[in-house]
């Protein structure tokens, strides 16, 4: 059962990822985008995460830290799942605003609708609910590792993006904050 489990995580997030990709085609010209020193921290962070996540690299992480059990499974392949599919409706909710990196497009709209009207980042807050997801049902200490590095990498991608939405559309995604205070952890973060 735990075989199928893992490869049924293994395929939410390659589905994820064929979905990314075939809706990128219909995204408006970038205007403004964020700098590149604040990407490649970023990013790194995120690769680091998502590397502790998927390898079995260092051996002396592969140890399980969860129970291997049935219940364990179930409830990482649910949050993965669920994670999963709050992200996507969020990219679909974008359409041609979104951008793998924090960008104002030509003709941005400001998204308050859908996913947004309850969390400013619910892309990030799906991603994180993910892996989390995923970290709980593999249950390596590697993957317990990878929690903070990947929520720390969505933060730091958040505040450039906060930053550029502050920037671009002004007093309107300042009363946006103030309606909508979750950036990504609804009533925490």
């Amino acid at each position: 059962m735990f075989y199928n489990v893992h490869s049924c995580i293994e395929s939410v997030w390659i589905l994820v990822g064929i979905f990314w990709r075939l809706t990128a085609f219909r995204l408006k010209p970038v205007v403004r985008a964020q700098p590149t020193r604040a990407r490649l921290v970023q990013m790194s962070i995120l690769i680091l995460g998502a590397a502790l996540l998927i390898s079995k690299w260092p051996q002396a992480l592969n140890s399980r830290v969860l129970p291997n059990s049935a219940p364990t499974a179930v409830a990482g392949m649910t949050l993965t799942v669920g994670g999963a599919m709050v992200a996507l409706v969020a990219r679909a909710y974008l359409g041609g605003n979104w951008s793998g990196r924090p960008t104002i497009k030509e003709g941005h709209e400001l998204v308050t609708r859908g996913p947004y009207a309850f969390v400013r980042h619910p892309i990030y807050t799906g991603i994180f609910v993910a892996v989390i997801g995923t970290a709980f049902a593999f249950g390596q200490a590697r993957d317990l590792l990878a929690l903070p590095l990947v929520l720390l990498g969505l933060w730091l991608k958040a505040r450039q993006e906060e930053r550029l939405l502050s920037q671009a559309f002004g007093h309107s995604y300042a009363a946006y904050q103030q309606t909508v205070k979750s950036a990504i952890i609804p009533f925490v973060l």
